[in-house]
């Protein structure tokens, strides 16, 4: 595994584009908004640390997919190669940009559902996903909310894991 594999939970800021390179692969680009979310130290409530942006990249069936699934304003989950380009601008001279080459691509299940359908296999032909329960959210307490509450009590979204916590998986 590289040592700069990053992941990334975020909103994407841009409708995903698909492109074909000149060697026939196809390429989707999309730009990913993250930023920490933590409790207000001066209050109840929640609050908004700085956005950082970062340009990714899904390549050939993941591209396709990311394309066909993914689209701006929804949130996601970006696992993948980390990178600092640096370009020049007759306007603006030196700049770097973050970019990820994609590895892996999905929704944050903690803000909705999704539906997974296999590639190559007709819809008609695979198993129906399985229903949960449907459970009734207080009216006291909005929606959006629900998902912060599921928040580790020690620290905020995309808080890092430290050395000693493992993938369960």
């Amino acid at each position: 595994m590289a040592d700069n594999m990053v992941t990334l939970i975020g909103t994407l800021g841009t409708e995903p584009e698909l492109r074909t390179t000149p060697n026939g692969a196809d390429v989707v680009t999309f730009r990913l908004a993250t930023n920490e979310r933590r409790r207000n130290p001066e209050g109840d409530g929640w609050v908004d640390g700085p956005t950082s942006w970062f340009r990714v990249s899904a390549w050939n069936q993941l591209g396709r997919n990311v394309h066909a699934s993914l689209h701006k304003g929804q949130r996601a989950v970006v696992q993948g190669v980390l990178r600092i380009a640096e370009f020049t601008t007759e306007a603006h001279g030196t700049s770097r940009t973050a970019e990820v080459k994609a590895s892996a691509v999905g929704h944050d299940l903690a803000f909705g559902t999704t539906a997974f359908t296999r590639n190559g296999q007709p819809a008609a032909q695979q198993a129906p996903p399985p229903q949960p329960p449907a459970q009734q959210v207080p009216a006291s307490r909005p929606a959006a909310d629900e998902a912060r509450a599921l928040e580790p009590a020690g620290g905020g979204w995309g808080a890092p894991l430290g050395a000693e916590d493992a993938t369960p998986f």
